[in-house]
């Protein structure tokens, strides 16, 4: 469940790290991200998208778009603590995704519609803390997708994986599901 760092922005389908999990054996994913949804959203489409399906665990990653908006970090937290509720209420295990960092591009004095790209930057910092302050009290099993990632894992915009970013995610997150299995 998420936003364009789980549906795939910019890349082909079939390298998005969702789809390189589905590879695995004995793993079947969905890939509910789309590109440009809030937590909000990813809240409201909780339900027919994952609780309807009944899988064992549901990865749930989102907030850069509401940072976009300029959304309180205490409101992101909330809707995704809501999702993990939920998961809880009907057995399916949550785990939360941090989400990648955010490599600001070159020119970072362009204009934009919601929020600079210095203020977004330093928003995901902040958000960041916050998120693992979250997971760390709420204790939530949780994938650092942010870990080893570095600018050439990114496409132009600095905040979108590419295809080599996409398949570090996958691995990040085949480990920690592993990790969750052998304790099952």
């Amino acid at each position: 469940m998420g936003d364009s760092l789980t549906e795939g922005y910019q890349i082909q389908p079939r390298t998005c790290w969702p789809y390189l999990l589905n590879k695995e054996e004995n793993l079947e994913v969905i890939n509910s991200g789309i590109c440009g949804d809030t937590t909000a959203g990813m809240l409201a489409r909780f339900l027919p998208e994952v609780i309807d399906h009944q899988p064992d665990f549901v990865i749930i990653m989102g907030g850069a778009n509401d940072l976009w908006f300029n959304t309180p970090n205490s409101q992101i937290i909330a809707n995704i603590m809501a999702m993990t509720r939920h998961a809880r209420h009907h057995q399916i295990q949550s785990i939360i995704g941090i989400p990648t960092p955010y490599y600001l591009p070159e020119n970072v004095d362009s204009e934009r519609f919601f929020t600079d790209l210095k203020s977004m930057h330093n928003r995901l910092l902040s958000y960041d803390q916050d998120l693992r302050n979250f997971i760390r009290e709420d204790d939530q099993p949780f994938i650092d997708f942010r870990q080893n990632m570095s600018p050439g894992l990114f496409l132009e915009d600095g905040i979108h994986p590419n295809e080599k970013g996409h398949k570090l995610m996958a691995e990040q997150a085949l480990t920690k599901l592993e990790t969750i299995w052998a304790k099952t």
